[in-house]
């Protein structure tokens, strides 16, 4: 299986287009689409990481836009479909091919990666979008590679977290508490959230705990 990954501008989503507005990376997993009077309905899961605050106001707006035909959301997450008029959305979504990550959508850019068993169809794709540019500008090849299973996504596989433990996953993921070098300690991320440094590790290697054995190989 061929595999290619690719950042473009998207001057005709509304996700996209809110991501300018709002502080928030929105992870969106489309799940499946239909033609329906001549538009492209696309159903997605949206994950939206960000301040708790800048969620709210982001999945509002989206909840509110005229294109939304059903929204179902809860906390950070939303069940989106969505009706396209444009007919590249027709070859984004194509039968033909597989999304193995979800695209990442932050400041008016959206990251995609998609996979297809013959490479020509993922060239004329990329010819395709070149074609778009109204819509779809500053196009960024990032890679076209053979790939494997490793690679692949599966939505499920996370274990939900109780409320303490995700927070303190999240509050450090995000404040590159797992970057290296290190970016900020413990007693930060605790000071943070106003609660104590041995109650803040608690929470976070009970997270670990139950994530890790979901992303070792």
């Amino acid at each position: 299986m061929w595999s290619l990954r690719f950042k473009v501008e998207n001057k005709d989503s509304v996700y996209t287009l809110l991501s300018k507005n709002y502080e928030v990376v929105d992870f969106m997993y489309p799940l499946d689409y239909f033609i329906k009077k001549n538009r492209v309905h696309i159903l997605g899961m949206h994950l939206v990481q960000g301040e708790e605050n800048e969620v709210k106001k982001f999945l509002g707006a989206l909840k509110k836009d005229r294109k939304i035909r059903e929204f179902k959301g809860e906390g950070n997450k939303a069940l989106v479909l969505i009706a396209e008029e444009e007919d590249f959305y027709k070859l984004l979504f194509s039968a033909e091919f597989y999304h193995p990550s979800p695209v990442i959508i932050e400041k008016g850019y959206e990251t995609w990666h998609i996979a297809c068993w013959d490479r020509k169809r993922l060239e004329a794709l990329m010819e395709e979008i070149v074609k778009w540019k109204n819509k779809f500008s500053d196009f960024i090849l990032i890679s076209i590679e053979k790939t494997n299973m490793e690679e692949i996504y599966f939505p499920k596989i996370r274990p939900k977290l109780p409320e303490k433990q995700n927070l303190a996953f999240e509050l450090a993921l995000k404040r590159g508490y797992y970057s290296w070098p290190r970016q900020v300690d413990l007693g930060d991320l605790a000071k943070e959230i106003g609660i104590s440094v041995s109650t803040f590790q608690e929470n976070l290697r009970k997270a670990e705990a139950k994530l890790l054995p979901f992303f070792a190989k």
